[in-house]
């Protein structure tokens, strides 16, 4: 998002959420990862997180920890979470898809 001026969608504990006001590209900042999105592949990705659970999905590690592997759009490059991590990205996800609906309420 070089050149792009985004505007702060939604913001809560470690979720942020920008569009941006050109060319409506959505950046998420979740914990340490950053990711960028069109608004069909935000749609996406909300989708594939809602239909993930964590007790039908999680995986054991080497460190003994239980986390979920959130594929992206990129084969090389996963992100895992813990369980808290996970339901806490899934229910701001929601909240986003919400805003972006009211925000584009608002503008149009």
């Amino acid at each position: 998002m070089n050149y792009c001026n985004p505007e702060v969608i939604m913001m809560k504990d470690d979720f942020i959420l920008t569009r941006c006001e050109h060319c409506g590209r959505i950046g998420m900042m979740y914990c340490q990862c950053m990711l960028s999105f069109s608004k069909v592949d935000f749609s996406g990705f909300c989708r594939y997180i809602d239909d993930l659970s964590f007790e039908g999905d999680h995986s054991p590690f080497y460190d003994g920890v239980d986390r979920v592997v959130i594929e992206t759009y990129h084969m090389d490059i996963q992100f895992t979470l813990m369980e808290e991590e996970f339901y806490r990205l899934k229910s701001c996800l929601g909240e986003a898809q919400m805003q972006l609906q009211i925000d584009d309420l608002l503008n149009n």
